[in-house]
């Protein structure tokens, strides 16, 4: 399966349910449908990698000559990728923007709660 995400840059079964189902159906066989545009060798290794009966599958892949083929550059694949720092920053502004929400609600809900004697500087929650 890491073979086939690494492939298409997908989780295997991105379009269903992760439960009990499709578990019983994997054990049953079911697999993610082959990409055709793979390079020379790596479908056939990553089948092998599928078999349902472990002991009939490939160990020792990337010391393998089978994987040989596959680490070279295939000149009709496409890669697409995301620049992840803005995406972090992104997610940290709007963490920032949660947080900053949530300590004025509390502050002002804590504030509403309280009563300030001015005489002794005391502080008395209303009842």
């Amino acid at each position: 399966m890491i073979m086939w995400e690494l492939m298409t840059g997908r989780r295997p079964f991105w379009d269903q349910n992760h439960d009990t189902e499709l578990i019983i159906e994997i054990c049953d066989g079911l697999r993610p449908p082959i990409v055709t545009n793979a390079p020379e060798g790596y479908i056939e290794l990553m089948e092998e990698c599928w078999h349902s009966d472990p002991d009939k599958r490939p160990t020792k892949i990337i010391e393998s000559s089978d994987i040989g083929p596959v680490t070279k550059n295939n000149p009709g694949a496409i890669y697409r990728s995301r620049p992840l720092s803005a995406m972090i920053n992104s997610a940290m502004s709007l963490r920032s923007l949660r947080s900053q929400f949530i300590y004025s609600e509390v502050k002002r809900k804590f504030e509403d709660d309280l009563i300030e004697d001015d005489d002794d500087g005391m502080i008395f929650k209303k009842l």
